[in-house]
Order: C-alpha cells, then structure tokens, then sequence
C-alpha cells in the first residue's frame, strides 16, 4: 500500500473542507487558504523526515534552483487537485469598509457627549476610546498597532509642538514644518514585516483639516490614566495595567456608530450592515488611506507613512528596519507625517 501522488492529502485536505469552523462571519465553509495549509504541514514534515533529507540534491533552473523529491504533496497530480480546488471554491472576502466623510468629527461628539454624562469611570474609558479613533485615523494605523501606544514615550514627549504655528499654506511643497503644531507619539511592538528594535516616534498634526483635535484627545488620556495610577506601560490600558484589546473596542464603537445610523442616515446608510464592514482593525486605517489619496498627496507620502515602501523594495525578502527612531528623526519625517495627518 503506497500513496505516490498524494491522495490520502487530498482527502484529508477536502474533510477539512467540509468539517472545519470557518472564520468568516455568515459563512458556512473555510476559504482555500485555510484549507491548503494542511498541504504546507505534511510537506513541511516530508522535508524533515529521514527520507526528506536524503532527498536534498537540487540543480540550478535559471535563477531558481529546483530540488527534486518523491513527497507526494509536490506531484503533478496533486498539483492539479490544488488548481482545481482553488478555482472551485473561490474566495469571499470581508473587508473593513472605510468612513464617509463626516463620521469620524460625529463620532467623536458622541464620544464627548459621553464622557460628560457618564460616571468617572466610564469617563475615562471613553475618553481612551475617543484617543484610539483620532490616533488610528491621523497616524494611518491598523487596529493592533493602535494599542501599541507607550505612555511613557506620550507623556516625555507630549509637550513638544503645543506652542507650535501654523504656516500660511502648510501643504505646498518646500514649507518647513518643524515649527507647525505638532504631537508626537511613541509605538511600541511588533510590526507587520519590521525587525529591530521596538520603537518608533512620529510627529502629527495636533487638529487637522476636519477639526479633529488629536493633542486634546492625546492629553485627555495621558490625565485619564494618572487618575488610574499609571504613568508607563500600555496607554490604553486598564486599572490593572492589562493591555486593551480590539474586541473591547469594538464592543465600545459599534453601538455609537449604530446611534448615528439610526439618527443620521446620510453619515451612514439605513442599509449599510455596520457589524460586518466597520471594525478598529482596518476601517480607520482605509478612511486615512482613502482621504490621503484624495487631497492630493503623492503617491510617495502614503507608502512611507504606511512603511510599504521598504517592503516593497525587499523584493520578496524580509524587510529589515531599524525601528530607533529619535525626537529630531521624527520632526525630520514632518513633511510626511504631518501632511498626512493634517489632511485626515
């Protein structure tokens, strides 16, 4: 009994298929690239085995080289099973949606509204809540990265760019900016595709073009958190000192963006399925996408603020950065930074 062409895979693979919890909300099946990861495993423990190793020669193709195996997973057969899977069961895709114009200044009133009829407690949390919006918009930051805010970096640096003016036309080009209100806020943490040290200083505009007051909202969580005791550690945090989570945040966003569905359908249509296309982890991070590409930015500005275009040059490799990112690197990034977020 022998299985050269990896058929017991490739049914193993199609029970998965069938059987296996999706992660996809509403739907009823895993997607391919779920189901195609049993194949990197079997493949990955055939290479390990003493069989596998044996089987390391390789020759040069091009600018390739090719190594030649009997794992059945790397078959002609079971290729085609896969092309043909893939092309079968297609793809759905749900993406954070991003927000019309208008939403975000309305959230954030109702944030403030908030603030001033809760309690002291639920004050405070929903003065986090309103720092995490302006900063995920201003900053172009996916959800987890929001959460990576250090508030010992907030707090050293917070003071710097308050007494800062305004230029006559801050987005011409050649207009220094070092001088223009300002915030700086420190990150911590892993990155997507970025080794090194686990820091990184920006500088952002204190109230952008839209009105949105990010240092206010910046300087309201700093004195949220003294009131809790803390003065380092995670920013959005806690009582305790725990790290905020993205669910709870979204359990916080999505009842307020459903009072101004409900109060303003013009913001957001009555149609509009607001739990299955917003969320923390990617909708404010497409609007400052979104508002950047539309007042006119080069194309530059966004994939430096965003750190695609480092990863893009690796040219498949792993990027590497270096992630030490002092005060005076970060007012020299200003042109970037604070256009980019002064237009959000």
């Amino acid at each position: 009994m022998e299985d050269s062409c990896g058929m017991g895979m490739a049914v193993e693979m199609l029970l998965h298929s069938a059987v296996a919890r999706p992660r996809l909300k509403d739907q009823k099946f895993i997607q391919f690239d779920s189901m195609r990861r049993l194949r990197s495993v079997f493949t990955s423990a055939w290479e390990s085995s003493p069989r596998g190793i044996l089987e390391g020669s390789t020759f040069a193709m091009g600018m390739s080289r090719v190594t030649v195996t009997s794992c059945p997973t790397q078959q002609r057969w079971f290729s085609l099973f896969i092309r043909g899977a893939e092309v079968r069961m297609g793809y759905a895709a749900q993406r954070n949606l991003p927000f019309g114009a208008g939403v975000i200044p309305r959230l954030l009133e109702i944030v403030k509204e908030e603030i001033n009829s809760q309690s002291i407690v639920l004050a405070r949390e929903y003065t986090k809540l309103g720092a995490a919006i302006a900063l995920a918009l201003c900053a172009s930051l996916r959800g987890p990265e929001v959460f990576l805010l250090d508030l010992a970096g907030l707090r050293e640096h917070i003071g710097l760019g308050r007494d800062g003016r305004l230029p006559a036309n801050p987005m011409r080009a050649g207009v220094g900016l070092t001088a223009a209100p300002h915030v700086v806020v420190t990150l911590l943490g892993e990155f997507k595709g970025e080794l090194g040290t686990r820091k990184h200083q920006i500088a952002l505009a204190s109230v952008t073009m839209s009105g949105i007051e990010l240092r206010w909202w910046l300087e309201q969580l700093v004195e949220a958190r003294r009131q809790e005791g803390w003065q380092t550690g995670p920013a959005f945090g806690d009582r305790a000192g725990r790290a905020a989570l993205l669910s709870e945040y979204d359990g916080m966003l999505l009842p307020l963006l459903l009072r101004i569905q409900a109060t303003d359908p013009n913001l957001i249509a009555p149609t509009d399925d607001v739990e299955k296309n917003y969320s923390f982890f990617r909708s404010f991070r497409r609007t400052a996408t979104g508002r950047a590409r539309a007042a006119g930015l080069d194309e530059s500005v966004q994939t430096a603020m965003n750190r695609w275009r480092i990863i893009e040059q690796a040219k498949g490799r792993r990027p590497r950065f270096n992630m030490v990112e002092h005060y005076t690197h970060a007012r020299d990034l200003m042109p970037v930074t604070w256009r980019y977020s002064y237009v959000q």
